[in-house]
Parts: C-alpha cells; sequence; structure tokens
C-alpha cells in the first residue's frame, strides 16, 4: 500500500511539473496594430435571452479594427426569446453588423457548419452566445496568429466569479484550462475551447471537414486534434480571454462536464486517447485513498499523509499559475477542489460510458446524440 501510495504521489508531481515547464506564466505585452482585413464573428445561439445581449454588446466595444465586425448569429432552434431579443436590439449595435439567421438543421454544431459555409471575411472568430468579449481578445488572437505565421489562434474562457460555487467552479476551470494549455505547447491540443477560437477563411472548409456530426458537440476538440504540431498558434493571456458565467447549479456543471466527457468516444487514437485514460485512473486512485481513509475512521496515518501531500502539490503550483490571470487560489477552494475532483471525474468518466441522458439547453442527450 505504502508502494502504490508514494508512486501515486510521484506520478502527480510529474505531471504537474509538465504541465509547469509547457505553460507560459509571463507572456509578453505586445501592441497591437490595427487590423485591416476584415473579420468575421459565428455564434451559434440556444435560450440564450438573458445573455445574448450582453455578448453583443461586449463585441461592439472591441477596438482596433478598420472595418466593422460582421457578426454571424444563428439561433438553433431557440424556446425562449433570445432571437426576438436579438431582432429587436440589432440596429442599435454602431460598431458591428448582425447578420441574424434561423438554423435550418437540429443541434449547434449543424448550425455552425451551415453559417461558416456562408463566411467570407478574412478572418473568423467563433464563440458563444454566453461570453463576454473584452475589447482586445479578437485582435489580439489574430495578432499572434500573424507574428508565428499560423492560420489558427486559441484563447482562454474564464469564469467570472459571483458566489462561492461560482468560485469553486471558476478554480476546477481555470485548473482544466491550464492542463489545455500546456498540451497545447506540447503539441497536443487536446483540451481547447471553442469559445475562443480563430480561424483564417482557408481552414473553414477544413473546420467544417472535421466535424463529426454524430456527437452533439465537440466541434472544437474534434478540429483541434486533426492539426498538426506546428498548425496553430496559442495566446494564452489576459488580454485574449473571454469572460462567461459559471454553471448555473452544481447540477449544470455536472450534466457539462458528462457533455464533454462523453466525446471521448471519438477521439483520435495514440495520446488523445491514452492521456484521459491517465488523468482518470489518477483521479480513480485517489478517491479509492480517500475512501479508504474515511472507512478507518479518519486517522492520521499515510492515507492522511498522502492526501495533504496532493493538496500542497496542487497548491503550491495554483498559486503561481492562477496570478497570470489575477486570480488566487483560495485555501477553502483548493481544499473542496482537492476533495471534490476525484470525485467528479471518476464518476463522469463512468457515468459517460453508460448510456446515461442528461439536459443540455432544454434538449435531452444519450452519449452525444440528440433525443429531442
Amino acid at each position: 500500500m505504502m508502494l502504490f501510495m508514494i508512486s501515486l504521489l510521484t506520478t502527480y508531481l510529474v505531471l504537474f511539473l509538465f504541465l509547469h515547464r509547457f505553460i507560459d506564466l509571463k507572456p509578453a505585452k505586445v501592441e497591437y496594430n490595427i487590423v485591416k482585413e476584415s473579420v468575421a464573428v459565428v455564434i451559434a445561439m440556444r435560450n440564450e435571452e438573458n445573455r445574448i445581449i450582453s455578448c453583443l454588446e461586449s463585441i461592439n466595444l472591441s477596438h482596433g479594427f478598420e472595418s466593422k465586425l460582421h457578426v454571424y448569429l444563428v439561433d438553433d432552434h431557440s424556446i425562449d426569446s433570445s432571437y426576438e431579443k436579438v431582432k429587436e436590439r440589432i440596429k442599435q449595435f454602431d460598431q458591428i453588423e448582425v447578420t441574424l439567421l434561423e438554423a435550418k438543421d437540429i443541434g449547434k454544431k449543424k448550425a455552425l457548419i451551415e453559417v461558416l459555409s456562408m463566411v467570407s471575411e478574412s478572418w473568423c472568430f467563433l464563440t458563444d452566445a454566453d461570453c463576454v468579449v473584452q475589447p482586445d481578445s479578437i485582435r489580439s488572437l489574430i495578432y499572434r496568429a500573424k507574428v508565428q505565421n499560423k492560420e489558427i489562434a486559441y484563447g482562454p474562457v474564464l469564469y467570472n466569479i459571483t458566489s462561492f460555487s461560482s468560485e469553486l467552479m471558476a478554480y476546477e476551470n481555470l485548473n482544466t484550462q491550464f492542463v489545455g494549455e500546456a498540451l497545447l505547447k506540447f503539441g497536443k491540443p487536446a483540451m481547447v475551447n471553442g469559445a475562443n477560437t480563430l480561424l483564417s477563411k482557408n481552414m473553414i472548409s477544413s473546420y467544417i471537414a472535421s466535424q463529426n456530426i454524430n456527437y452533439a458537440s465537440g466541434d472544437d476538440v474534434f478540429f483541434s486534434q486533426s492539426l498538426g504540431e506546428d498548425g496553430y498558434a496559442a495566446s494564452y493571456e489576459l488580454d485574449s480571454a473571454v469572460i462567461t458565467s459559471s454553471p448555473d447549479s452544481m447540477g449544470s456543471f455536472f450534466n457539462q462536464r458528462l457533455r464533454w466527457a462523453s466525446k471521448y468516444s471519438g477521439y483520435s487514437g495514440g495520446f488523445y486517447k491514452l492521456f484521459p485514460v491517465f488523468i482518470f485512473i489518477q483521479n480513480l486512485s485517489f478517491l479509492f485513498l480517500f475512501a479508504s481513509w474515511v472507512a478507518l475512521g479518519f486517522k492520521f496515518d499515510g492515507l492522511l499523509i498522502t492526501l495533504v501531500c496532493k493538496w500542497l502539490i496542487e497548491w503550491a503550483f495554483h498559486s503561481v499559475w492562477f496570478e497570470k490571470y489575477n486570480m488566487r487560489a483560495s485555501f477553502l477552494a483548493s481544499f473542496l477542489l482537492t476533495v471534490l475532483q476525484p470525485v467528479h471525474i471518476s464518476v463522469v468518466g463512468l457515468l459517460s460510458l453508460v448510456d446515461l441522458p442528461y439536459d443540455w439547453k432544454g434538449r435531452n442527450v444519450v452519449k452525444q446524440s440528440l433525443i429531442d
């Protein structure tokens, strides 16, 4: 047992050292030039009546562009008043041109494929209807793409903190995002977020071709995994971030993570199959140790020392990493993440393998298939 615990802690420390090696903690400050090329913003919307106007208002405040941004907003059969709210406000935006569409088919992925085929601008920025885009977000991605001579760029997605539960989810999201950033720099883009993605016009057809329509989501992940090691630029800095709200509840958070995990069967082979399994086994092992410690009566022994060492590893690295986005790793959130993350990763990983239905934006989904 002692050998098992030492081996588990060693692999955990090695994982964090690996991530630390590829995370750019102090990206160079730059002065962005005016973007002279035409730029499209593509958004697929469903049931976002409370957020879509804020999203469009934030895009309208983007600066550094010679001409207006062209927003292609496609409504994926919303059952609230999202479409009507946009239609009422569409003429009030003075820095963007909005093309409002109604999707012909059902599902976000099909809606995106439909609207992307209409884009003729030089650059295409993809985001979500519940995101707030910072003034420099879009042009910072364009800058990184140009400097590195790439036709694709990825940026971070941060959670807005309004309560302790949202702080906890923001903490977990940022931890996950640092893993994604490190994998990007490592040359294995396994965990990108499509809510902050830039494509050149030349890459739109490749993006469409990479989509697996048998999966309700995953447009971002399936495309990123089709890229070569030098096929993209990473712009993971505060200026490039978009901000979104955390899930409304822990149930919504669970459904979101289950939706993400359910894409695993569609991943390409090799690293993309093995890395999630490695993370799952690590967390399942820590869950086993925690359950054993509880079952044995919360004794002060090797089990407790192992769990404390796990927390110390996380705390040490997060305290350094989180400063990049002006966020502090609070003690309580850090402690709860140490306890809860092995539970949620283990449970979500196991449930993603069975036909468990869950709700996603008012639709019933089973293993990535839209049922209704």
